[in-house]
C-alpha cells in the first residue's frame, strides 16, 4: 500500500510543481550551468540528463541531413537551446526541491549516497556484463562524458527520490491521530479491515526429484512420519503464505487440499535444481478484524491520507513559496 501511494505523490507532485522561480542570468564558470542557493550544478550534469550526446551521435549517423539543420542553421540551434534551457529547469527544480526538504531539518545523507554510488560502480556494470576496460566507451554510448558525471547524474535522482520518500516519513511520523478519528474510520470502512486468507505450510528441501520422490514414498507406505523427517532435517522450513494469489500453482494446490495433506515432490528453486515436501499445517480463513485487531492498520490509513492531503493541497504552496525565495542563476554563456 505504502509503495503505491508513494507512487502516487510522486506523480501529483511533478504535475503540480512544474514552477519555477526569477531568473538571474550572468556569467559563471564555463563547467557551471547553473548555481542554486549556491549549490553549483555541473554543465557534464546537463549534457548527460538531456542525452545530447546520445542525441545528436544517433541524428548525425542515421539522420544526417537533420543533424545539419539542427546543428548549422540559427532555427536548429534556437531549437536546441530551447530544449537545453528546459532539461536545466527541469534539474534546477529537482535540486530545489532537495534543497526545500534539507531545510526542513531532513538530513538526506549527502555524503552516503555519493560514497555508497561510487563504491557500486564498477559492480553496476560487471552485474550487466560490461569489463572494467569497456566502461569508458559504453559511458559515451549512453551519453555520459566520464565516470564523474555517471555518478553525479545518479547521485541527483537519488537524492531527489529519497527527498520524496524522506518528506512522506515525516508527515506519517509527525501526524497524530485521534481515539475519535479512529473509531469513525473503522466504523465507516469495516469492510476493508479484514484478515487475508492463509495457511501455515512445513517444507522439507531435498538436492534432487530422486531424493524427494523416495522420501514422499517411505511417508506414504507409512515407514516414518511426515514430522519425523521434518524434524530430523537441516534443510527445512516452516513459513506461512498469502491464499490471495489465485495464479500462483502453489497458492492453489494448499487452497484446494485440507491441513495435514502432503504434496508430492515440488521443484523449489530451479536455478539451484532443489526440491520440497510440502506439508500444510494450518489454514486461516478470511474474516472481519476487530477494532483492535485492525488498529494499526487504521492509523496507517488515517496517517497515509493526512499525508497525501498534505502533497495535494499544503506542499504546492510551502515549495513555490520556497522557490520564490530562492536564488537561482543561469550561465548566460550557454542560454
Amino acid at each position: 500500500m505504502r509503495e503505491k501511494n508513494l507512487l502516487l505523490l510522486f506523480f501529483v507532485f511533478l504535475i503540480s510543481t512544474v514552477l519555477y522561480p526569477e531568473i538571474i542570468y550572468q556569467p559563471l564558470e564555463q563547467t557551471t550551468f547553473a548555481k542554486v542557493n549556491d549549490e553549483t550544478l555541473n554543465e557534464e550534469l546537463l549534457i548527460s540528463r538531456s542525452q545530447t550526446v546520445y542525441l545528436l551521435s544517433d541524428l548525425y549517423n542515421s539522420y544526417p541531413e537533420f543533424y545539419s539543420v539542427l546543428t548549422r542553421t540559427a532555427t536548429g540551434v534556437e531549437l536546441m537551446n530551447t530544449y537545453l534551457l528546459d532539461q536545466a529547469l527541469k534539474i534546477v527544480n529537482q535540486v530545489l526541491f532537495i534543497q526545500f526538504v534539507e531545510q526542513k531539518n531532513i538530513d538526506l545523507q549527502r555524503e552516503e549516497i555519493w560514497s555508497t554510488i561510487e563504491e557500486n560502480f564498477s559492480k553496476t556494470f560487471k552485474d550487466v556484463g560490461i569489463p572494467d576496460e569497456e566502461i569508458d566507451n559504453y559511458l559515451l554510448a549512453i551519453g555520459y562524458t566520464s565516470k564523474t558525471n555517471y555518478i553525479e547524474d545518479a547521485f541527483y535522482s537519488t537524492l531527489y527520490n529519497n527527498s520524496i520518500s524522506a518528506l512522506y516519513t515525516k508527515i506519517i511520523q509527525e501526524t497524530e491521530i485521534t481515539e475519535e478519528e479512529m473509531t469513525v474510520e473503522y466504523q465507516s470502512n469495516q469492510a476493508i479491515y479484514k484478515s487475508d486468507p492463509a495457511a501455515d505450510i512445513k517444507l522439507i528441501i531435498f538436492n534432487s526429484t530422486e531424493d524427494a520422490s523416495y522420501t514422499y514414498n517411505r511417508i506414504i507406505e507409512g515407514y516414518y512420519t511426515y514430522d519425523e523427517v521434518f524434524e530430523q532435517t537441516d534443510s527445512a522450513t516452516t513459513m506461512r503464505i498469502d491464499l490471495k494469489d489465485d495464479s500462483n500453482s502453489l497458492v492453489q494446490t494448499v487452497k484446494a487440499n485440507p491441513p495435514g495433506f502432503i504434496t508430492t515432490p515440488l521443484l523449489y528453486d530451479a536455478k539451484n535444481g532443489t526440491y520440497a515436501l510440502l506439508k500444510i499445517e494450518r489454514k486461516y480463513p478470511e474474516k472481519k478484524l476487530t477494532f483492535d485487531e485492525a488498529k494499526d492498520q487504521i492509523i496507517f490509513n488515517l496517517k497515509d491520507k493526512k499525508a497525501q492531503e498534505y502533497f495535494d493541497k499544503v506542499l504546492p504552496n510551502e515549495f513555490q513559496k520556497f522557490q520564490e525565495e530562492s536564488s537561482i542563476i543561469l550561465n548566460s554563456d550557454m542560454f
